[in-house]
């Protein structure tokens, strides 16, 4: 029973931290205020001009939490978020290539004259479908292709490389056949282990390498779990002293293992983790709107290798967290150490397509993103 009651707790307050603030109810109207005894005045008596209601302002919810809550709610978001960013890798070795080169053009938008634009407007929707997708393959596994062509793409490239940036020509000529042709891994790679070679034969089987970067990404992930377990709810705890059974505030236990079990299992090696079907949870769409709680509540599931159930939904407009930074206590000589402090929610970016691009800046930094 205690155990379902703080699993409880942890999502309640990952839903607190994480959506947008009801609207405030209206104050209610207070009586005009009369003096109990009225002034002897020859004119007739005049009402008493009633006092402006003083209005009720309400707090947010994430500010109504404690500050050790939401500095776990700001860290477990940012292990959410480079999960997320994790999982392209998964979805195709050469996925990040493909979204950082077109990215690299649109940047380069003012520096490309109108007549090489053509294929602007559809990079900008391909990648879209990209962010909404979590990859190259659509809900039905079908490859999304981009819908323009070759020849607008490379005159955008070229147009862009007159006065902005070089080689965007030829990073994009490399995933040329990922983005037009349908036939070119038609199909989500697998990254199951390789069959054994056949008796007899000396060959040795080959398996798929881990991409490039994975490693790299899947440290930063694991560096943001490490943070959040510096924010574990304390909690009043039975527990045994020289023989005696005494009360004393220790770390919650749940939210201890629950941690630990996703430090442990982003410590597999990479091609065990890319092949492990608990994958599928670090993916922003089956987080939904309080991705970082819920990333910590399918802790046993993700540790248990247990796959997601049912369809990924839909990618949604989130409340922003900001971390507030202050300096360390302890510092080495004239050292600052900049530390957290606080977090503090902001709103939520205006569309899609500007989140998906804050997110993946904060999904590959281990820094603490400070407006």
């Amino acid at each position: 029973m205690q155990r379902s009651w703080v699993m409880a707790a942890i999502v309640a307050s990952g839903l607190l931290a994480q959506t947008p603030p009801p609207e405030p109810k209206p104050a209610p109207v207070q009586a005009p205020e009369t003096a109990t005894k009225p002034v002897e005045s020859p004119m007739a008596p005049q009402a008493e001009t009633p006092k402006p209601a003083v209005p009720v302002v309400e707090a947010k919810p994430f500010e109504q939490l404690r500050p050790t809550q939401r500095k776990l709610a700001y860290t477990l978001r940012r292990a959410a978020l480079s999960a997320h960013e994790l999982g392209f890798y998964r979805s195709h070795p050469r996925a990040i290539e493909v979204r950082d080169g077109l990215e690299a053009l649109l940047k380069a938008k003012v520096d490309i004259p109108a007549k090489a634009s053509a294929a602007l407007p559809a990079v900008e929707a391909y990648l879209a479908k990209f962010n909404a997708n979590h990859g190259f393959y659509d809900t039905e596994g079908k490859k999304i292709l981009l819908e323009s062509t070759w020849k607008d793409l490379q005159a955008a490239a070229r147009g862009a490389a007159k006065t902005g940036p070089k080689g965007l020509e030829p990073r994009l000529a490399k995933v040329k056949g990922l983005l037009f042709d349908a036939k070119v891994d038609a199909t989500a790679p697998s990254w199951a282990e390789p069959e054994a070679p056949a008796k007899g034969k000396k060959a040795k089987a080959k398996g798929p390498k881990a991409p490039e970067g994975f490693a790299t990404q899947k440290a930063i992930t694991a560096l943001w779990v490490k943070r959040a377990q510096e924010w574990i709810a304390v909690t009043p705890q039975e527990t045994e002293v020289k023989g005696e059974k005494k009360t004393r505030r220790l770390p919650d236990p749940v939210q201890t293992k629950a941690l630990k079990d996703l430090a442990a299992w982003l410590d597999k090696e990479d091609l065990d983790l890319l092949r492990d079907p608990a994958f599928g949870w670090l993916d922003l769409r089956r987080l939904g709107a309080m991705p970082g709680a819920t990333l910590m509540a399918k802790a046993g599931d993700i540790a248990a290798s247990k796959a997601p159930e049912g369809p990924a939904g839909e990618l949604t407009l989130l409340p922003a967290l900001e971390p507030v930074m202050g300096e360390s206590k302890f510092a080495k000589g004239d050292e600052k150490r900049a530390v957290l402090a606080d977090a503090k929610q902001g709103a939520p970016a205006a569309t899609l397509a500007e989140q998906c691009a804050a997110f993946e800046a904060l999904a590959r930094s281990r820094d603490f993103e400070v407006k």
